[in-house]
């Protein structure tokens, strides 16, 4: 097989680089271990907060302001609905640096949201429990991403675009032909020009050299059945952030009319590779169910549904899309459990090093020379 562009990976950001570059013209194939829209890539488990502002910081405000564009644009373009703008209500103590953090983003940037005081966070939203000295930021343009619909939906829109596909084939090693590129795959080899290296938690299997720098933790997902699921529906129930009492909890509205995913922190370390996630003890879920019931009285706290995933970590939680221009390789990596609202402009923050489209978005940070080794 020959090409210009490989993309290496086709979850959260491989496959919205693969749309980006297919919808420019550039020949393109696809290359995914598994299949498209698989259930152990780091994006997987029902849904994903979209927010605009973001208690990191406001740095990230016009990516996640292209990202809301771009959503909707794959929305439009493939005609499936992929998210549901039903807000975001970022709750901790009054004065909080979280809190002030989303504020200054919202202002900033002259976004839409509303501050909410503990009365009148109880008023709204009485599915939860709220402490006197509480308050929240409502995110009007935020809401629910569907993940597996969506990395589905980019990549059939690449392929409406003329991408090629290739599953169920893991790229094994890189080599030198001729000038170009020549990927060593489980299957048949590809020569191209350029390659995208999007292999999310997998990454150190072709880039061993990162190891010890980056580091793959495991994710915990839970899901809990209301005593009235009328209350937890979109609109409703804004997706949360919640700190409180040194408890961290997040979650999103009910989109199957019987449960509602509220998960925390990840309780676990680091581990080598995918292949080593561990079992969710019973320990585990007992706790979060403590604290999803306590916060949400509404909950039974015996999960009906719970998950284990992992995504691929960078100290700071900064990401890494970095193009190589010796080899001619982009690594689209390392999103820190964070990635996948920012998942469109990433892919097109790709596309455009590899094509050497000049965007303004993106910021030198990402860059592995901007990363702190």
């Amino acid at each position: 097989m020959d090409t210009h562009v490989v993309v290496v990976g086709l979850g959260t950001s491989g496959s919205m680089a693969l749309w980006q570059l297919a919808k420019r013209g550039v020949k393109a194939i696809g290359v995914e271990q598994f299949g498209v829209g698989h259930s152990r890539g780091s994006y997987a488990g029902d849904s994903r907060l979209f927010r605009s502002t973001v208690h990191e910081g406001t740095r990230y405000v016009p990516l996640l302001q292209r990202a809301r564009q771009l959503w909707r644009e794959l929305e439009a373009e493939t005609g499936r609905h992929l998210y549901d703008e039903c807000g975001a209500l970022q709750i901790g103590q009054a004065g909080s640096g979280s809190l002030a953090n989303s504020l200054a983003c919202a202002e900033k940037y002259g976004l839409p949201y509303e501050l909410l005081d503990a009365d009148a966070l109880r008023a709204r939203y009485p599915q939860h429990r709220v402490d006197d000295d509480d308050a929240a930021v409502l995110d009007v343009h935020a809401g629910s991403l569907y993940p597996e619909a969506s990395v589905f939906a980019a990549v059939e829109a690449a392929k409406s675009h003329g991408a090629q596909v290739v599953t169920n084939t893991e790229v094994l090693d890189f080599d030198e032909e001729g000038g170009r590129l020549k990927l060593v795959t489980s299957g048949e080899p590809i020569i191209c020009d350029k390659v995208v290296v999007a292999t999310g938690s997998w990454t150190m299997r072709l880039r061993p050299d990162l190891r010890g720098y980056l580091h793959v933790l495991p994710f915990a997902l839970t899901w809990f059945m209301p005593h009235h699921p009328e209350l937890f529906t979109p609109d409703r129930f804004p997706v949360f952030i919640r700190d409180s009492d040194g408890v961290h909890l997040y979650g999103t509205p009910t989109h199957d009319s019987y449960s509602v995913k509220v998960a925390s922190d990840p309780q676990w370390a680091a581990i080598a590779d995918p292949d080593e996630i561990p079992v969710f003890e019973r320990t585990e879920l007992r706790r979060i169910g403590a604290w999803a019931a306590k916060y949400l009285p509404d909950l039974n706290p015996e999960p009906v549904r719970h998950s284990m995933h992992h995504d691929l970590c960078a100290p700071g939680d900064f990401p890494i899309i970095d193009l190589d221009e010796d080899s001619g390789m982009v690594l689209l990596t390392a999103f820190s459990g964070r990635g996948f609202k920012f998942a469109p402009v990433y892919g097109e923050l790709a596309a455009d090093l590899i094509t050497g489209e000049r965007n303004d978005l993106y910021d030198p940070g990402f860059a592995l020379s901007g990363h702190d080794r």
